[in-house]
């Protein structure tokens, strides 16, 4: 190793540093540090041997963008090996010891036709088909490694049914390493108490999140959604969703209608913002002239929704009814950007509660749920008010 650094790792790094197998499947619970792990390792690997080819992939560069390219690039930061000369951010790598961190999505799979790796990592491996791993199966061609060339995928254990548990698991070229909560010993007793919490009213969710064993699918509460490239041009409304928070992340949605189609798109998903920050926030984000939009809050707070208004927004409290709201945007056409990377992920795994029998109940799991809360008070408040009105457009509920 070319610079001595003094880092502390996890049980899972320790798991991966001895695995044999050409692919790595880690799956675990939330926040068990499995991707953290890995990028610990990728880095650690390019540190030990020049020369290395390491690809590092999402299904869509925005969503790499907010995850594992940052948590790469905080992490050479943070032990002192980042210098901007060796990054080339408009191709999307890295050069570390000689090593290249190449950063690419998998949304087109001719874009990597020619590439050949050492290491690929997948994360949130889940959002990928079957072909997309054979794909990147056969670019694990560049000259051996120590040890062998390897493919790492990193998911939360969500559906039982999905690819991975179906073609991987069980195959002797496979090893898999499952993770908790309980490997991570860096998490606050907060975070933990919120992952236990959820034992006392989904056992999926708790099974899945806490635990990080297979879930199933079927309680999934939406399924009428698409991806969008991007917003439609020339709207014929646009509205907001906000939902607050400080310990939890303020989240804030737009959403485009047009034809009777809903685009959703995440403009805010952050933590630790007092109504002052977040107010200079949204003067950031929504323009003089859009301000006349409609901006659906969270009811329960009412002193920042009049703070708010005071800065100058149309900004008017929601009607915050679950089922009802819920019913609502499950019969809206809905699209959501790539970019929303947040809203995206909390829908894949928004699921209802079930009881000890296992039986699906009428209400949904309270966990990870911020910025689906605020395209739920938009499009359910938009709607019982066009409809008091008379207005047409009220079909969607």
């Amino acid at each position: 190793m070319s610079k001595k650094i003094d880092v502390k790792v996890s049980i899972i790094f320790k798991r991966i540093m001895s695995a044999a197998a050409t692919t790595l499947v880690n799956v675990g619970g939330a926040r068990s540090g499995k991707s953290y792990a890995t990028a610990q390792f990728l880095i650690m690997k390019a540190l030990n041997e020049k020369g290395l080819n390491i690809g590092i992939t999402r299904k869509t560069m925005p969503a790499l963008k907010m995850t594992n390219y940052r948590l790469i690039t905080d992490l050479l930061g943070k032990y002192g090996l980042y210098k901007p000369s060796c990054h080339n951010r408009s191709e999307h790598y890295y050069i570390l010891n000689g090593s290249r961190l190449q950063f690419f999505s998998l949304d087109d799979p001719e874009k990597i036709k020619s590439s050949e790796f050492n290491y690929i990592w997948m994360e949130e491996a889940t959002e990928f088909a079957y072909n997309d791993y054979l794909v990147l199966l056969t670019r694990l061609s560049a000259p051996a490694a120590k040890g062998g060339n390897r493919i790492y995928l990193t998911l939360n254990p969500t559906d039982a049914n999905c690819w991975i548990a179906k073609n991987l698991l069980g195959r002797k070229d496979v090893e898999v390493i499952h993770s908790s909560y309980k490997d991570n010993p860096f998490l606050s007793n907060e975070y933990v108490n919120t992952l236990l919490s959820l034992k006392d009213y989904d056992t999926n969710a708790y099974n899945v999140f806490a635990l990080g064993q297979w879930g199933s699918s079927d309680k999934i509460i939406y399924k009428n959604w698409q991806y969008a490239q991007e917003e439609p041009q020339n709207p014929q409304d646009v509205i907001w969703g906000l939902d607050f928070g400080f310990n939890n992340p303020s989240a804030l949605v737009r959403i485009c209608i047009k034809d009777n189609i809903f685009t959703a798109a995440e403009y805010l998903y952050q933590t630790g913002l007092t109504t002052q920050d977040l107010t200079e926030k949204l003067v950031q984000i929504i323009s003089p002239q859009e301000r006349t939009q409609t901006i659906y809050a969270d009811a329960a707070e009412p002193d920042r929704i009049a703070q708010i208004a005071r800065a100058g927004f149309n900004i008017k409290p929601a009607d915050k009814a679950v089922s009802n709201g819920i019913m609502a945007v499950k019969a809206a056409k809905l699209f959501i950007t790539k970019t929303s990377v947040n809203l995206i992920k909390e829908i894949q795994n928004y699921c209802w509660k079930t009881d000890l029998n296992g039986n699906v109940l009428e209400d949904p799991v309270k966990f990870n749920d911020h910025a689906l809360d605020a395209l739920r008070y938009a499009l359910y408040t938009r709607g019982i008010e066009s409809a008091s009105c008379g207005d047409a457009e009220v079909s969607f509920i």
